[in-house]
């Protein structure tokens, strides 16, 4: 039998997802802290305007997706919303895409939003607070 056609892969597989997801985004809101005046300084750079408290709600947005993402409260909208969020980190902070570099990171960023949009379609699934999935028919 194949791993990925296996009743426990579909069950542990979209956890793990939203386990890796939501770690991602804690430990972007925990360096936030530890290098805020560089965080500030390069949301400034990039015309944010008010980059201070840009930087503080990103902050508490990053914390409060990443632990509904981890614990399975609400995670369709927060999927969506969080999928709206590196679009836009993507587009303020990697635009110049004629540098490998930047573009790499660009594509990176797409990829994040692409998982997260199928979290926002599927759910949470399994290990759940809340199950949000709905029906397939």
């Amino acid at each position: 039998m194949m791993i990925p056609y296996t009743r426990a892969y579909e069950h542990w597989a979209p956890f793990l997802a939203r386990l890796i997801f939501g770690f991602q985004f804690l430990l972007g809101a925990l360096f936030k802290v530890l290098a805020h005046p560089m965080e500030v300084a390069q949301t400034a750079a990039v015309g944010v305007p008010f980059p201070e408290v840009a930087v503080w709600l990103a902050f508490a947005f990053e914390v409060i997706a990443g632990i509904a993402l981890i614990v399975g409260w609400k995670v369709r909208p927060i999927a969506l919303l969080l999928a709206l969020y590196v679009l836009l980190l993507a587009l303020l902070f990697y635009r110049n895409i004629a540098d490998p570099m930047i573009m790499g990171e660009f594509v990176s960023h797409l990829g994040f939003i692409a998982g997260l949009l199928y979290v926002s379609v599927y759910g949470a699934q399994h290990a759940a607070v809340r199950k949000d999935v709905l029906p397939l028919v």
